[in-house]
């Protein structure tokens, strides 16, 4: 190929747009909040504290488990530094709702919550040397193709560079016991059983992780042509303060005592668990299928072929960053004066918002 063509070529994939599993999710929740966020490129001067109390956690469990088999900085003290620099960036003290179901909820400072939870997390895992970090926090971004209609190529078509899929994987780790190699997911919630994450088998965030991350993985020769993955590890932990009382394990199962040193009777809700979720060829090729008609959706916004609308509900409006620009809107108020005074510019796609996003 001439030089000319192929720098040519070189310039117009470094132009090419990107797409990340958090604007395929915002799109899906509603399409004016997806125009708000990611064409006006808007967001709220603080995140909300779910998404920040997840990233601090994150920051904390990339300290700890560093490539190999020995452990890092420890994450409670990880989680601590986070969340000072978080504190200085936003000087706002933020809280986290508690419980588990069995108690009322309650609110807990994010700082005291977050360092008592990594504590206990050690306390549960230990070192956790089963397994060998590959790699921690590894951001992946893959060059997509499609095919376009071309009447002066062979066939009346060709195959062009479309968009970037980019974001971030939590590791990659093998099981000493089997060799078994994972890709962990780190989540963070109010409760765990098995309602709370039945979804898990079609998160979107996760197969892009099985996809293109895997992809990725291979691109860079991270895993070999024919090194296979078992599936995802769901790395699961509640947000919740530690049980003091004192505890031993029983079976392999943590169990809190009496005061006598009897096993109680009364056992709190789960802490952590790890599940499993086994991944195939077809899986991957059907994540990347629905990103593609994603994408395609987003096109078509975006040069005005298809409409916007908005998908109001209780399942979408209570927790939505711009429900009262929404409302304003709504009510044919003055919804961008509003939006001015409430929020500030960003880039989704910088590295650090992709880093933090995941």
């Amino acid at each position: 190929m001439p030089r000319g063509r192929s720098s040519r070529s070189a310039r117009q994939q470094n132009s090419l747009p990107m797409l990340r599993t958090s604007e395929r999710t915002t799109l899906k929740k509603c399409e004016w909040l997806w125009d708000r966020t990611y064409n006006d490129k808007l967001k709220p001067f603080t995140d909300a504290p779910a998404l920040r109390f997840g990233s601090l956690v994150h920051r904390a469990l990339a300290a700890w488990y560093v490539p190999g088999v020995k452990r890092g900085e420890h994450p409670a003290t990880a989680f601590e530094a986070a969340y000072e620099a978080d504190m200085a960036a936003n000087e706002e003290i933020f809280g986290m709702r508690v419980g588990n179901g069995d108690v009322e909820e309650k609110w807990e400072n994010a700082r005291e919550l977050g360092i008592a939870m990594m504590n206990n997390y050690v306390d549960e895992y230990g070192a956790d040397d089963r397994y060998e970090v590959l790699a921690t926090e590894m951001p992946f971004k893959v060059l997509v193709t499609h095919e376009v209609r071309d009447p002066d190529a062979v066939g009346g078509s060709r195959v062009v560079p479309w968009f970037y899929y980019t974001g971030v994987i939590d590791g990659l780790w093998r099981d000493r016991r089997d060799k078994k190699i994972w890709i962990p997911d780190h989540k963070t919630t109010s409760g765990i059983g098995d309602k709370n994450w039945s979804h898990l088998v079609l998160d979107d965030q996760a197969g892009a992780y099985w996809s293109y991350g895997v992809q990725f993985l291979r691109d860079a020769a991270r895993l070999g042509p024919r090194q296979r993955l078992a599936g995802m590890l769901y790395n699961i932990m509640r947000k919740a303060m530690p049980d003091e009382r004192p505890s031993q394990f029983v079976k392999g199962k943590r169990m809190y005592l009496n005061k006598d040193g009897s096993v109680s009777q009364k056992q709190p809700s789960p802490y952590f668990a790890r599940k499993p979720i086994f991944r195939d060829e077809f899986d991957r090729n059907e994540v990347m299928r629905r990103a593609e008609i994603d994408y395609r959706r987003i096109e078509l916004f975006r040069s005005g072929e298809l409409p916007l609308t908005k998908n109001p509900g209780m399942f979408t409006c209570p927790m939505c960053a711009m429900r009262d620009a929404c409302e304003l809107h709504e009510t044919g108020n003055d919804w961008l004066a509003f939006l001015s005074q409430t929020t500030q510019a960003w880039d989704p796609y910088s590295e650090h918002e992709v880093y933090e996003g995941r």
